[in-house]
């Protein structure tokens, strides 16, 4: 870990001393540098992975089993964008036998199913599909113990994943277009739909919420819908807007919206809502409205309803 610091640090030195001429092809350099550094470690974690499994009678010394093994927990479970609310930290620590200043596969792999078992017992007692890990802490600690072993310390962070200000949906949030008909796809169950999960995320954001209490005036209602927003980015396979707009003709097919596009359209909120919004007021609230035209075209779309107001905080001196 230490070599690759200093190589890193070596590259951006000098990137330092080029002429600005080279400015934008040594940054398109150093793009490329980072992504095939990150290839190449992982592709390290993997086989790692794969000898552990082997059993073999091989060692490796302490400092690298320490940085494999830690970055292969971090590679398996808190590899996401790293967006949290409410973390948390979890420790679990064992006992291993060394080999001088090494250690073998074999109780490199114990560490990995103990430690891979405490990460599982930790998600099933959240049992919350948003629960994800941030980042994984391995430490080898050799002192302290007699001749012969050591300990391995796992401190873990884990918290609510978010997306952007708002709670991320969880691989299980399928949710039907619209009405009252609760999950879809490989899941069934609740009476809510798409519309109403995103109204309330928009609602509840977890970070970013004004502490300051006061009172709104000149109140208004924006109306926003998905035509007014194209992006071919849009990751489901009902339309190419920043808000939901299906046109289904006569296909027949009732819109299932995965958690992906969810996530999506929670990452596109704030652009509409900061594009909405009148000068001089604040964003208040919105409503989701799940609609249908039920013609030739058959078109599902949502409409949303942005509340804006002048904010003024409250003085005290009032009733």
């Amino acid at each position: 870990m230490r070599k690759l610091k200093q190589l890193t640090l070596a590259l951006l030195l000098a990137m330092l001393v080029v002429t600005s001429c080279k400015k934008d092809e040594n940054q398109n350099l150093a793009a490329t540098t980072d992504a095939q550094a990150g290839t190449k470690t992982t592709k390290q974690l993997l086989a790692f992975r794969d000898n552990l499994k082997l059993k073999s009678s091989g060692s490796l010394p302490t400092d690298s089993a320490t940085w494999y093994l830690e970055g292969l927990l971090n590679y398996e479970n808190a590899n996401n964008d790293h967006q949290f609310d409410g973390l948390e930290f979890f420790k679990d620590s064992i006992i291993i036998t060394t080999l001088g200043n090494s250690l073998s596969l074999n109780e490199l792999n114990e560490a990995y199913l103990r430690f891979t078992n405490k990460l599982n017992l930790i998600s099933q007692t959240k049992n919350d599909s948003n629960f994800t890990f941030d980042a994984i802490s391995l430490t080898y600690e050799p002192s302290g113990l007699k001749n012969g072993e050591a300990k391995f310390a796992m401190v873990v962070s884990g918290g609510l994943n978010i997306v952007g200000a708002y709670l991320a949906f969880g691989p299980t949030d399928y949710w039907v277009w619209g009405l009252s008909l609760g999950k879809c796809g490989p899941y069934s169950g609740g009476t809510s739909n798409a519309a109403l999960e995103l109204e309330y995320r928009f609602n509840h954001p977890v970070i970013g919420i004004p502490s300051e209490s006061g009172y709104y005036t000149e109140v208004e209602t924006v109306y926003a819908s998905g035509q007014e927003y194209p992006d071919p980015n849009n990751p489901g396979p009902y339309c190419d807007y920043k808000i939901f707009y299906f046109d289904a003709g006569n296909t027949g097919i009732w819109p299932c919206i995965s958690p992906t596009e969810l996530n999506y359209y929670l990452s596109t909120f704030s652009y509409v809502m900061n594009d909405k919004k009148p000068p001089l007021k604040t964003f208040i609230n919105v409503s989701v409205d799940a609609l249908f035209f039920p013609n030739y075209t058959n078109i599902y779309f949502y409409y949303y309803n942005l509340h804006y107001g002048i904010f003024h905080p409250h003085s005290g001196s009032g009733n």
